[in-house]
């Protein structure tokens, strides 16, 4: 399972839905892409996924923007981040 860290994207994120987190820093998501990590969560909180698919992903330590098909395994720690842009 993913470790993904809760932050104050992935609240606002999930604000739309009026469910809420789990409480702590931190859920485990079953996953093996980011993408599949975006469709599970919006399984559970519906209306997220535009938030999440439109962030720049932090996976074990390295940043992306644009994840989507970045693999996942069961150690993978993943943060959502504001996307970066650059110029």
């Amino acid at each position: 399972m993913a470790k993904l860290t809760i932050n104050s994207l992935l609240r606002d994120a999930v604000a739309v839905t009026g469910k809420p987190l789990p409480s702590g820093s931190k859920m485990e998501i079953e996953a093996n892409s980011v993408i599949a990590l975006i469709k599970a969560l919006d399984k559970l909180y519906p209306g997220c996924a535009p938030a999440l698919t439109n962030a720049s992903v932090a996976i074990d330590g390295d940043i992306y923007s644009d994840a989507l098909t970045e693999p996942l395994d069961e150690l993978s720690e993943v943060v959502f981040m504001p996307s970066i842009e650059g110029g």
